[in-house]
């Protein structure tokens, strides 16, 4: 099973949001609940933790700008 990672919508009046860092690396296992990346909005930081269990699968960039809904990685079940 597959589970997506998406740009979350923190606020009401978000739009986007730019990844500031992933604290996993790609290919790795993550725990649900680990820390995965952490996501700029406004003026403010998000850390987002991990829905499931399994292998990070990334596929957005850190440093860049993204709508919110946009696909940025999954995490593959193991």
């Amino acid at each position: 099973m597959t589970t997506t990672l998406k740009i979350p919508k923190a606020a009401v009046s978000m739009l986007e949001g730019t990844l500031a860092a992933w604290h996993v690396s790609d290919g790795q296992s993550v725990s649900e609940g680990q820390l995965i990346y952490t996501l700029e909005i406004d003026k403010t930081t998000l850390d987002v933790e991990a829905p499931a269990a399994g292998v990070l699968r990334q596929i957005g960039i850190a440093g860049t700008t993204y709508k919110v809904g946009d696909v940025i990685g999954e995490i593959i079940s193991e």
